[in-house]
C-alpha cells in the first residue's frame, strides 16, 4: 500500500524544453532561446535521470515529496516506448505526489485522454494534480459557448470511473489574465465545470520572456495579489525547496547540488541561504 500522507517538501522538476504551442504571453520562451531561463532548446531529462531523482528523494528519511513537473509541455516527453504517463507512474510508484502543468493539447484527443486518465487511476494509489492552462492567449476554448474540448473530454472520462478511481484525479484550470476584463473566463463556464469538481484560478501575466512584448497589457500584479485571500496557515503543508534541471538542483536560480546530492539542496533551503 502506498504512503498516502501529505507531502512535506515540493521539488520542481523541469522535464523538457519542447512545446507545441507558441504563445504570445509565454514567460519562459520554451520554443526559443531565453535570457530569463536556463532551459535551452534540445533539453530533455532522460529516463535514467528521472529514476535517479526518485531514488534521491527516497533516500531522505522521514520526508514525503511532491513533484511539480514543468516543461515546455511535459506531455510531449518520450524516450523509446516510454511516454509522459510512465514518468507520472514512476513518480507515484516512488511514493512521491505528482503534479504537472500542461497546455491541455494532449487531451483534445478523447482516446488519448481516456487511456491516460484510466491508466493512471488503475496503476497508482496516489492522487494526481493536473494544472491546465486555458485562456485567451492559448485560445483553447470556445468563447461563444464558454466550453473547452479539453475539459469536456476530461469530465466525460472521469464520469465513467468508479468514485475511488475518479478521486485520484484533481484538475485545476489556470487562466493568465491581462488588463482586459474580457481576458477572464466566463463565470458560467467556471460554474459549469465546477459542478464536475474542476477548480479555477486566475494569474496575472508576468513581464518575463516573450510576454515582455505585451507590456501595455500587463496588469498590476501587486494589486492583483493584494486582493487575493491569504493561504491558510498549516505547518503540515508542503513547501518548495528548489528545482531539478537535468543533472543539477537549483535554489533561487543557482546550481547548488548535483543529482544524487539532494541532502545538500535541502540543507541550503532550510538555512534560507
Amino acid at each position: 500500500m502506498a504512503n498516502l500522507s501529505p507531502p512535506t517538501k515540493t521539488l520542481g522538476v523541469t522535464l523538457l524544453h519542447k512545446c507545441n504551442f507558441h504563445c504570445a504571453h509565454c514567460g519562459y520562451l520554451y520554443v526559443d532561446e531565453s535570457e530569463d531561463h536556463d532551459l535551452k532548446p534540445g533539453y530533455r531529462m532522460t529516463w535514467d535521470q528521472i529514476q535517479r531523482v526518485i531514488a534521491d528523494c527516497n533516500s531522505i528519511e522521514n520526508e514525503i515529496f511532491s513533484f511539480v513537473i514543468n516543461g515546455g509541455e511535459p506531455t510531449l516527453w518520450e524516450e523509446g516506448d516510454l511516454t509522459f504517463i510512465d514518468v507520472l507512474l514512476a513518480v507515484a510508484g516512488g511514493n512521491i505526489h505528482p503534479t504537472y502543468n500542461t497546455n491541455g493539447s494532449y487531451f483534445v484527443d478523447y482516446a488519448q485522454c481516456h487511456e491516460f486518465l484510466h491508466r493512471y487511476a488503475e496503476e497508482s494509489e496516489i492522487s494526481l494534480m493536473t494544472f491546465v492552462s486555458i485562456d485567451k492567449f492559448h485560445d483553447n476554448y470556445d468563447r461563444e459557448k464558454g466550453r473547452a474540448e479539453i475539459l469536456d473530454n476530461v469530465v466525460r472520462v472521469l464520469d465513467e470511473m468508479p468514485v475511488e478511481k475518479r478521486d485520484l484525479h484533481r484538475v485545476h484550470v489556470v487562466s493568465i489574465v491581462s488588463k482586459d476584463p474580457n481576458s477572464f473566463l466566463p463565470s458560467e463556464m467556471k460554474e459549469h465545470y465546477g459542478a464536475s469538481g474542476i477548480t479555477f484560478g486566475d494569474f496575472p501575466m508576468q513581464p518575463i520572456g516573450r510576454a515582455k512584448e505585451l507590456m501595455d497589457e500587463m496588469p498590476d500584479s501587486e494589486e492583483f495579489f493584494k486582493n487575493m485571500p491569504p493561504p491558510p496557515k498549516n505547518d503540515k503543508l508542503s513547501y518548495p525547496i528548489g528545482t531539478l534541471l537535468g543533472e543539477y538542483y537549483l535554489h533561487k536560480g543557482k546550481k547548488v547540488a548535483k543529482l544524487g546530492n539532494l541532502n545538500d539542496l535541502i540543507a541550503i533551503a532550510a538555512a534560507g541561504v
